[in-house]
């Protein structure tokens, strides 16, 4: 993995974070100007964008013991008023090819693959301060890490929590009835779906479209919104995400880091802050870059492959995916053509592929 993605908490200088990570920045000289601050009540901004067909046709291979294939043009059409809360932005889902093509991607960004992803609901802000507090006053939130200055808690209110490890991501957004958002699920809003945008916002530089080079956070939706509406998923802080790290295409069932996403407020280069980029480090870390938002399917959403191993959670599938040195994909893994489906030791396991006899995760 390349030393832009081992970085793992690199502010630990900053945030006192309890990890060691390989790309130390230094502080910009000024913090990046914010402008508009949302008020305490924040809401829903609409989906601006809308699906196009895919330019992909789906192979026929699927995932081993998965319900028939749900197709998106069989999905509920109408979207019900209340497919989202007023705090979340509506994801309808699509068509989607994940990860980076072979020949601009760094090695974890491989295999690109094609999946379809269902209708969901993602928190339009980063979860702030403000918000994160209240769930502390009812006893359902442990107080963030760290007293240092770029740790928000109690100091900026409007400014996304940071300094708090998985575990309480995780606990915060179950407090709300919610999850934090997969892997699939952040890059495909944060890509626009089948836009496929390299930042959050399109393509244009981040100077000016999101905090990034600054001394500190910023508030948050200090910048215009990007794909479907949703503010900061590039810049500000890194975002902790649902998923074990893993290679592509399957999620894991276990592991030893957990996966962030996004880039954060100290970031300069413009790599950092890509949709593809998976950044990792293991769940009770934590540090001042770090923060989270919350995610959940929309009312009346189909899971394409149906239900996942957790409520509220869908199970991934692979329709294909673009494999190296002459293999193929045969609908669990990339192999040589006449290959067994699993590698010696291993068999598929629905929405996870291979995995090791007896549960283990493969791959690790």
């Amino acid at each position: 993995m390349a030393a832009a993605l081992l970085w793992g908490l690199a502010q630990c200088s900053l945030a006192g974070c309890r990890a060691t990570g390989s790309e130390q920045e230094p502080a910009p000289a000024s913090q990046q100007a914010a402008t508009a601050v949302p008020g305490a009540a924040l809401t829903t901004v609409s989906a601006a964008l809308r699906m196009g067909p895919s330019s992909v046709a789906p192979v026929g291979a699927t995932d081993a013991g998965a319900p028939p294939l749900v197709r998106v043009s069989e999905l509920a059409a109408a979207v019900p008023p209340d497919a989202c809360s007023p705090t979340m932005a509506y994801i309808p889902g699509g068509d989607f090819w994940m990860g980076s093509p072979r020949l601009r991607s760094v090695r974890d960004e491989l295999p690109r693959f094609f999946t379809r992803v269902a209708s969901f609901c993602l928190d339009t802000y980063e979860v702030t301060s403000a918000s994160y507090a209240q769930c502390v006053e009812h006893g359902q939130c442990s107080e963030p890490h760290g007293t240092q200055e770029t740790c928000n808690y109690g100091r900026r209110e409007d400014h996304p929590v940071n300094c708090v490890d998985w575990q309480q991501a995780d606990a915060y957004c179950k407090s709300q009835g919610s999850r934090l958002p997969t892997e699939l699920e952040w890059e495909y809003a944060a890509r626009g779906g089948e836009h496929y945008y390299p930042y959050a916002w399109g393509g244009e530089p981040p100077d000016a479209r999101t905090c990034w080079k600054a001394n500190q956070s910023c508030p948050v939706g200090s910048y215009p919104p990007g794909a479907f509406g949703v503010r900061d998923l590039s810049g500000n802080v890194w975002e902790w995400t649902h998923d074990w790290y893993g290679e592509y295409p399957w999620p894991k069932l276990d592991g030893r880091a957990k996966v962030f996403r996004g880039g954060g407020w100290s970031r300069r280069r413009e790599s950092s802050l890509s949709t593809t980029l998976r950044g990792r480090t293991q769940p009770r870390n934590w540090g001042s870059h770090l923060g989270f938002r919350c995610a959940r399917l929309a009312q009346g959403a189909e899971c394409p492959f149906g239900p996942g191993d957790e409520p509220g959670l869908c199970r991934q599938g692979v329709l294909d995916a673009e494999c190296a040195d002459g293999q193929s994909f045969n609908g669990q893994r990339c192999a040589p053509a006449g290959a067994p489906v699993c590698p010696p030791g291993q068999e598929p396991s629905p929405g996870h592929g291979c995995v090791r006899r007896g549960g283990a995760p493969a791959g690790l």
